[in-house]
């Protein structure tokens, strides 16, 4: 229908813009957004699915609704880390604080990040690369499939979350780290 004349396009997008805009606002809001950031996430989604339908990118291999809540949560997620790049570039310029920390800081900090990092190595070799490149270098799982590691997306995300799920399982088992983890929130 969205390929159809200009009539079926339009009320095709209209449902579609119906159903759907609540959850991607809430998902929006829900992860620090504001409803106008919300609305232009919105926007900006169903703008990327009209035109990945006119260009046969989506394949109907998910529903119209799993597939734009996952365009909104990518661009969600790349918003939020401009602003905080934007954010840090800004701190980093003004506050010098944490330049003169005293060496009991610094060695506490340290201690810390040791902790983070043993954990995060007990989840194994394949999951840490697995989260490092999903996570921190926002790979899509199409280029980690491209890697070679694994033999589909959807292969990809299943052992993603089996990663995901040990490295909680391990986290809860040290109620330190979490007291670390929470103390780095706060800090950021």
């Amino acid at each position: 229908m969205i390929k159809g004349n200009s009539h079926k396009r339009e009320k095709a997008l209209r449902i579609i813009y119906q159903i759907n805009k609540e959850k991607v606002c809430s998902y929006i809001r829900s992860n620090s957004g504001r409803e106008e950031e919300a609305k232009d996430v919105f926007q900006e989604t169903i703008i990327a699915f009209y035109e990945n339908v006119l260009n046969d990118k989506f394949k109907g291999d998910s529903t119209i609704s799993t597939y734009l809540y996952s365009i909104a949560r990518f661009k969600w997620l790349n918003q939020i880390k401009k602003n905080n790049i934007r954010m840090l570039h800004d701190t980093e310029t003004v506050n010098t604080e944490n330049f003169y920390k005293s060496p009991l800081a610094t060695i506490i900090d340290d201690e810390k990040k040791a902790h983070i990092i043993e954990v995060f190595g007990s989840v194994g070799n394949q999951c840490k690369r697995l989260l490092i490149d999903s996570i921190y270098h926002n790979k899509s799982m199409k280029e980690i499939v491209e890697q070679g590691d694994y033999s589909s997306e959807q292969i990809a995300r299943n052992k993603k979350y089996k990663c995901l799920k040990k490295l909680k399982e391990l986290i809860a088992e040290k109620p330190q780290l979490i007291q670390i983890l929470k103390s780095y929130e706060t800090s950021m």
